[in-house]
């Protein structure tokens, strides 16, 4: 089930002129192994300042051949090499946590004031750029993936790189596969795409478009693989993560990139069309910034998917929601953002 937000070229090309639609997501990569104890003690921790952040940090885990054995490293040992060794030769032991690049090169140990620090420097940044991602799962075992850099300003002079990973959000053992009692592992890398290298960018100002095709490997459950997009700095001694994203970001493109005046009140809209099969787009108006929930119900009352659950600024949005998963019936969509709530009914007819 993919979310996507569309948005219209010409919103894109308003939108350079407000900081306030520029999102900084915060990139952490954390190198690990299933059979490393002080990754097990420590794991946890790190899991609960990411959850408690929601898509603000976007989490890469690279699993290691040391200390043990890890059946995560063995899917792909070339890729995670040559991020380790190749790209961070510093990272020789695990649990490794690195923010932005080597903006932060060794968050350690696991606080929660590192954390704090480490998250908190990098998330009051104005990124000169945001990314979408979107997935379309094609037939048989493939998925494309667009990736949109939409540049707000130049850069300056550097060796910019887009790289592009497939990444499990949740990996579940029934038993532990290592030896150190972990049998949960979240954010795991399972592909560079088409390789770890990454493509070099444009520097200026812009709207960028890259399509990736990979397949689905046989171990990777598809409903929980994403794609993750960032753009590095690889001229710059602290390899900066300019920006990142993951499928199914939002990019909020508010009424007021291109007017002064916001809507004058919340609304949900009618989704479009309606019955649907097997997507249809939802819009709604949001006059003041605040925390958003869009989701959607079954006839029983039980959640079937999150649709935005995030910060939005004022301004007007569409999401297209494509139920490609679920059985023909009637589902109903809820908008709560402050003391506004509101429910429509919708119909999936396959």
């Amino acid at each position: 089930m993919k979310n996507l937000i569309y948005i219209f070229t010409a919103l894109l090309i308003f939108s350079f002129n407000s900081a306030d639609a520029q999102i900084k997501k915060v990139l952490w990569e954390e190198f690990t192994n299933a059979s490393c104890a002080p990754c097990a003690s420590n794991n946890p921790a790190l899991k609960a300042y990411m959850d408690s952040k929601g898509d603000s940090i976007i989490g890469i885990k690279y699993h290691t051949n040391f200390p043990g054995f890890d059946p995560m490293y063995n899917s792909n040992p070339t890729q995670v090499e040559q991020r380790r060794g190749g790209y961070y030769s510093d990272v020789n032991a695990v649990p490794w946590l690195k923010g932005d690049g080597n903006v932060f090169p060794d968050i350690w140990p696991f606080s929660q004031a590192n954390f704090d620090q480490a998250f908190n420097t990098r998330k009051v940044i104005v990124p000169p750029m945001q990314i979408v991602v979107f997935d379309v799962r094609g037939p048989g075992d493939s998925i494309t993936s667009t990736v949109q850099i939409l540049l707000t300003q130049s850069l300056p002079p550097g060796n910019y790189k887009l790289r592009v990973m497939a990444v499990e959000k949740f990996v579940q053992y029934p038993t532990p596969p290592g030896n150190n009692g972990e049998s949960n592992f979240p954010h795991v890398f399972r592909k560079g795409l088409p390789d770890m290298t990454g493509i070099t960018i444009p520097t200026n100002v812009g709207i960028y478009t890259y399509y990736y095709r990979y397949k689905r490997e046989s171990e990777w459950v598809d409903s929980n693989i994403v794609t993750v997009a960032f753009v590095q700095n690889d001229g710059a001694t602290n390899k900066e993560v300019l920006n990142a994203s993951l499928t199914g970001d939002l990019i909020p493109v508010g009424i007021g990139n291109i007017s002064t005046i916001a809507p004058e009140k919340y609304s949900l809209n009618q989704n479009y069309p309606n019955p649907f099969n097997p997507s249809t787009s939802i819009k709604f108006s949001l006059p003041k910034a605040g925390d958003v929930k869009l989701a959607v119900y079954n006839s029983l009352g039980k959640e079937v998917a999150t649709l935005v659950n995030e910060k939005l600024i004022s301004g007007e949005y569409e999401v297209e929601f494509s139920a490609g998963n679920l059985a023909s019936g009637v589902y109903f969509y809820t908008i709560e953002t402050g003391d506004f709530k509101e429910t429509k009914k919708m119909i999936l007819m396959k």
